[in-house]
């Protein structure tokens, strides 16, 4: 069997605009656009009970990653980390939401682990709030960030997935 080639998979999340991106990032801090969803795909969360919101997250998330990780594994990688940066605070919820949901994925996942992070007032204002981030994976991670926006800002770079409501 052929060793799997492990590299980070990074899921991109806009608040404003309620969507998300998945990459893979490999040691060399190459990035890989995997796939994205159109705006809106995360607002069926707005004005449901907390719980709910928690639960829909969860879930979307959930399937974000077995996404990305599927397209991994067609490139011969797997994911040795996982990586979600938030853009903000999720929108129209209590501040708790984003952290309750970080500790969800950083507690359920242990293999791969799982990092989250939430941007400041810039982009390069970066705020771990769940996870532990070794330092050879957050140097490549770094050294990637400006591919990650620059390809971000590219949609056909990216596998358009529609998911159900």
């Amino acid at each position: 069997m052929a060793t799997r080639e492990p590299v980070m998979l990074i899921v991109l999340i806009e608040t404003g605009e309620f969507r998300w991106y998945a990459a893979g990032v490999d040691r060399n801090s190459e990035v890989t656009p995997l796939v994205r969803s159109p705006s809106n795909d995360l607002s069926p969360y707005v004005a449901q009970p907390y719980d709910e919101q928690v639960s829909f997250l969860r879930h979307r998330l959930s399937g974000v990653l077995q996404r990305g990780c599927d397209r991994l594994f067609g490139r011969g990688q797997k994911p040795a980390l996982i990586v979600l940066v938030a853009d903000g605070l999720f929108l129209e919820a209590v501040p708790e939401l984003t952290q309750r949901v970080a500790d969800h994925f950083v507690q359920w996942m242990t293999n791969p682990p799982v990092v989250f992070l939430v941007l400041g007032q810039s982009r390069a204002d970066k705020r771990v709030i769940a996870g532990d981030w070794p330092a050879a994976e957050r140097a490549a991670f770094e050294k990637a960030w400006p591919a990650l926006a620059a390809a971000q800002s590219q949609e056909d770079l990216w596998e358009l997935i529609e998911t159900r409501r």
